[in-house]
């Protein structure tokens, strides 16, 4: 059946096994369709996580996919803003299904706790398989989530992800299980065979039938920027069928690979001119201006890291 999901699109839910299965559609007129309210379209994260709404992130491996979720993930689940986006406070269920806990604790545990964020730690999976639902559905019925992660989409399914039947069947499938939550499936782009033209559109970047990105209302892309010692990332808003096309943003990284924060030369421009008028040493100087400048001591140093010893 179809359902219309929070960010305004119609989607099919398939029934359970013990629903009755109906169309619950019928045609409607074109003057009742423009006379129709039309009220804004809610997000979880403006614009990247629209209500009810199929997000797919990829990027090559190591390019900071986890981290950047993580990131979402405490913020929705607190209700403050990601990467100066605005967001509504959110219950999240983060499925890992690629890094064994004790790696990934060892890595948030550096990040601030957030409320209504839960884990699952489950080895790959067959989603399409009914032991795997029965878990997915128990999870849902416990945590009943608004935004679910999935971490990454290669270890929930065992088929071709060339195969152009796929990505619906598994869009589908995790709509049925989690009904009107927002579901980010972590994916990674498609490895280069060494040709300068291999991969020149970034919306073509991902890994399988481009079926993937067809689907989804919502497609980011993480790839690095400039120089790669100076640790940057761009984040690149690749699709859209909710908003505009948000403009590249530019992140960083820290060098314990923990936190993604926003980078950009203005707000680096604003706290090295208030850093340098300082006098005291170095920690000093940083906590002056993180209070100043309305960030945390970790996100100025993160600034300050990459710059020549006597710029500092």
């Amino acid at each position: 059946m179809y359902t219309l999901c929070p960010c305004g699109l119609y989607t099919y839910r398939a029934p359970y096994a013990d629903e009755p299965c109906q169309n619950d559609m019928s045609p409607i007129s074109w003057a009742d369709l423009v006379a129709q309210p039309l009220g804004a379209i809610p997000f979880l994260s403006d614009p990247y996580v629209p209500e009810g709404g199929i997000i797919l992130l990829y990027g090559k491996t190591r390019v900071g996919k986890s981290p950047f979720t993580w990131e979402l993930a405490r913020c929705i689940g607190s209700g403050e803003s990601f990467l100066g986006k605005p967001t509504r406070s959110g219950r999240v269920l983060y499925l890992e299904l690629d890094t064994p806990r004790r790696l990934v604790q060892a890595r948030v545990e550096r990040l601030p706790t957030a409320p209504n964020v839960w884990w699952e730690f489950i080895p790959a999976i067959n989603v399409f398989e009914a032991s795997s639902q029965g878990h997915l559905r128990a999870l849902q019925a416990e945590c009943q989530p608004e935004l679910v992660i999935v971490n990454t989409l290669r270890a929930i399914h065992y088929g071709d992800e060339k195969d152009a039947a796929l990505p619906l069947r598994v869009y589908k499938t995790f709509q049925a299980l989690f009904p009107h939550a927002a579901i980010l499936f972590v994916h990674h782009d498609k490895k280069s065979s060494g040709d300068s033209q291999d991969v020149a559109d970034p919306d073509e970047a991902f890994s399988g039938h481009m079926a993937w990105f067809n689907h989804c209302q919502t497609g980011l892309h993480l790839v690095k920027h400039g120089n790669p010692t100076h640790g940057l990332i761009r984040l690149v808003h690749s699709k859209s069928q909710v908003s505009a096309e948000a403009p590249d943003l530019v992140l960083k990284l820290n060098e314990d690979g923990s936190q993604i924060i926003g980078f950009s030369a203005t707000r680096l421009t604003e706290i090295l001119s208030l850093y340098q008028v300082l006098d005291g040493n170095k920690t000093e100087r940083v906590r002056i201006v993180a209070k100043q400048v309305g960030l945390s001591e970790r996100q100025v140093w993160t600034y300050l890291s990459r710059l020549p010893e006597t710029t500092c």
